[in-house]
């Protein structure tokens, strides 16, 4: 086991970059085209894309036929006291029946709008993952960048202690060094060594990463690019995550699907008209071969329950549980986007004041170094001073790499929460995947002529559960609940604040 996974860290390690990614916009359209997990969320999306088509097939008639061929032999007495004769005969059957329901007491179409939050659900979700993906991929990119500016510091560091440790001894053999001069010179060369392999198993897991999230291991990368849509104020950025967060918006739909199924529960109390067509053929006598009855029968048929033990009025107590469930995830999900929201901000924010400073600091240590260097030679200065003004020096550099990751990371981190960390957002010409595409494919796959027509009527005097008060901004601006049919997608968010 050790020997294969010392032979996959190879793989990662020393895979060709002539393949891999250039840029970060390059690594962020592969993961948007080929990752599995994304494409594993549109085939979801093209599920419930289907449950529109069915709910509407409500609408419209269902048709079925039924037939019978069959042999009998049987014993047949033809008058009182007479004789048993034996009788032979092939008989058969046949029925067509048609129903086309007129008025379910707003099921049906209760069913629709329901089917349509659940698409627009998905969607969101759809959204959510693609933005987790790219959170990934960007993470990712700039792990393996500082990572290997990690391990390129921690080389230039190791050589100059060699140079200070090799100088070290010969002064310790003439005499102008004590031993413990010596002994620290070797020991901040040692630590430094033992850094450099620490950072090159963290580049090792970074490279992993990077493949997992793009699809390939990374080559040479540039610089990352500046990512578009970061707010003036965290204000803005409040505003624009209560309007776009994938992640409310989906909560807001499963509400929206979840009183639906309040309203066809109610539904289920009332009558339902429909109109019922029959076509017979069988036999006019038994055991009387190719003698048939032949019917034709046309009927409105009125259904409603009178009594059911209970069990209507438990699905609708049960439907309401499950929407009150539902309005609770709404203010969870908007409290969760507050927070990211919050986090990402406040981590920013306090990065980016970090790699200001931290940007002063290196110039300053650089500094020091080089005056430390030259006073330790004539003596004004003790070994370990120079030893600990490069440490300082390797570990302000090294910080400053740290601080531009984080704020990096923190700034994807706030466009996620804001809900305009996507393709269309940050990878301008890429060939983007539309979820409408889907539902336009199959939404008229079993056409309903009378849909236009029975729908209205449907909906007369249907039962209408009220929508919940929402604290989200964002909750206001999404479909109305009473959409009758999904045949566009959600409206996008609105562009993101430059």
């Amino acid at each position: 086991m050790s020997r294969r996974l010392a032979l996959l860290a190879a793989v990662i390690t020393l895979a060709p970059g002539a393949a891999g990614a250039e840029t970060l916009y390059d690594a962020i359209a592969l993961a948007y085209q080929t990752n599995p997990s994304l494409r594993a969320q549109r085939e979801t999306v093209r599920s419930a894309d289907e449950g529109v088509v069915q709910a509407r097939a409500g609408y419209g008639p269902q048709v079925s036929v039924n037939g019978q061929l069959g042999y009998q032999n049987a014993k047949v007495q033809y008058y009182p006291n007479g004789p048993a004769l034996p009788t032979n005969a092939q008989t058969g059957s046949a029925d067509l029946s048609a129903t086309q329901p007129l008025y379910t007491t707003g099921s049906v179409s209760a069913q629709v709008r329901g089917a349509g939050a659940d698409v627009l659900a998905s969607r969101e979700a759809l959204r959510q993952a693609e933005s987790q993906l790219l959170q990934q991929v960007i993470t990712a990119y700039v792990d393996v960048r500082r990572d290997r500016e990690t391990i390129r510091i921690l080389k230039d560091e190791i050589v100059a202690l060699n140079g200070e440790f090799d100088e070290t001894k010969a002064k310790g053999r003439l005499g102008q060094v004590t031993r413990t001069d010596v002994a620290q010179s070797e020991a901040r060369l040692l630590s430094a060594q033992a850094q450099l392999n620490l950072a090159q198993g963290r580049l090792n897991i970074s490279n992993a990463e990077y493949l997992n999230a793009v699809g390939q291991s990374p080559g040479e990368l540039a610089p990352e690019p500046d990512l578009p849509g970061l707010p003036a104020t965290v204000e803005a950025a409040f505003e624009a995550a209560d309007h776009n967060n994938p992640q409310l918006l989906q909560a807001i739909q499963t509400e929206r699907s979840a009183r639906e199924k309040v309203n066809q529960a109610k539904a289920a109390g009332g009558g339902t008209l429909s109109l019922k067509l029959d076509a017979a053929v069988g036999p006019a006598e038994p055991y009387l071969a190719r003698q048939y009855d032949q019917s034709v029968t046309a009927a409105l048929v009125f259904s409603k329950p009178l009594f059911t033990s209970g069990y209507n009025s438990s699905k609708v107590r049960q439907a309401l549980d499950d929407d009150n469930h539902a309005q609770l995830a709404i203010e969870a999900a908007r409290r969760g986007v507050v927070q990211l929201v919050a986090q990402a901000w406040d981590q920013l924010a306090s990065t980016q004041s970090a790699f200001v400073i931290e940007e002063r600091q290196v110039e300053v240590e650089t500094v020091a170094v080089q005056g430390n260097r030259v006073e330790e030679r004539v003596g004004q200065r003790s070994t370990i001073d120079l030893l600990n003004a490069e440490l300082e020096l390797a570990n302000a550099r090294l910080g400053l790499i740290q601080s531009r990751h984080d704020a990096y990371v923190a700034r994807a981190g706030l466009l996620a929460a804001m809900g305009f960390l996507e393709a269309r957002y940050q990878t301008p010409g890429v060939q983007l995947y539309d979820p409408a595409a889907s539902m336009k494919r199959v939404e008229h796959r079993a056409p309903q002529p009378l849909t236009t027509l029975i729908a209205p009527v449907d909906h007369f005097l249907a039962p209408s559960t009220p929508p919940p008060h929402l604290s989200a901004p964002g909750a206001g601006s999404q479909t109305p609940a009473d959409m009758p049919i999904l045949t566009h997608p959600t409206d996008p968010p609105a562009d993101p604040p430059r």
